[in-house]
């Protein structure tokens, strides 16, 4: 992926919408709030550089457990998120089950031995050239918090956590952009967490309201982020991105109805 440095201007070049969207403009206040009620949550992924959006489902937030592992700790049922990453004497499991709780456990190869971690709320977990990085935060009424942790090396569950930024808010979703880099959207802006600790902001916006839940990137450094009800692409330029905004073409105007946002006829 490319780096700050070496991404590429392509916002004067305007792109077509993804198959299957149209542009639509930024939403306004009460768009917004229409979103907000919406029941589809669109996810974004990239089969080569290909965008592909699907509707999110809850196996997109529960990565099944080894079959060594059966501790009620890490079961979530149809509430919580859960992921799961093997390390080299087990495997790391986190939970989030929002403004409910949520933790990080280490568990044995055999699922025999388990250790609980951390408290917080795991958004899910990246390989660096520093090791595990676990994202972790709630975002929730007045409540914003996000980290990014680390996990030391160890074995047996001889492993440690140490912060290794603060986000300031909470992460949603994010891409690893190299050994050393992830790209992140949080609840305030899309930012750069280096592997050294620094934290680079890329593009200030507010996507709480819509819940993201998925964002791609590609080896251009164009972004794709998939939300409630809509989709953004963000297209690097000079110094920034412009930020586009696309919903269905078959769903271009909206309203509420009955505690959804549900398409609305012309």
């Amino acid at each position: 992926m490319t780096s700050s440095s070496q991404r590429i201007p392509t916002a004067s070049n305007s792109l077509p919408a993804p198959d299957g969207w149209a542009s639509s403009p930024k939403p306004n206040d009460e768009q917004l709030r229409c979103a907000n009620y919406s029941s589809n949550e669109w996810r974004v992924t990239l089969d080569g550089e290909r965008l592909q959006i699907r509707l999110d489902t809850k196996q997109d937030h529960q990565d099944p457990l080894p079959p060594q592992v059966r501790s009620r700790n890490v079961a979530v049922g149809s509430k919580g998120d859960r992921h799961v990453i093997p390390v080299n004497d087990g495997w790391l499991v986190g939970i989030n089950v929002g403004e409910f709780g949520g933790g990080l456990w280490w568990f044995s190869a055999d699922g025999d031995r388990n250790r609980k971690l951390s408290d917080e709320n795991v958004v899910g977990f990246a390989n660096t050239s520093r090791g595990v990085l676990v994202f972790v935060g709630l975002a929730h009424m007045s409540l914003d918090d996000g980290k990014v942790l680390r996990v030391t090396d160890g074995t047996a569950g001889d492993r440690k956590l140490e912060v290794l930024v603060d986000l300031g808010s909470a992460p949603a979703a994010f891409a690893v952009e190299s050994p050393d880099a992830v790209i992140v959207i949080t609840t305030t802006a899309l930012v750069r967490v280096r592997t050294s600790a620094h934290v680079e902001t890329l593009f200030k916006t507010e996507y709480d309201a819509l819940y993201p839940n998925s964002i791609t990137l590609s080896s251009s450094g164009l972004v794709h982020i998939g939300m409630r009800h809509f989709v953004t692409r963000l297209t690097p330029t000079e110094s920034t991105y412009k930020e586009e905004w696309f919903v269905p073409t078959n769903c271009t105007k909206f309203t509420i109805r009955d505690y959804d946002c549900v398409c609305a006829p012309g």
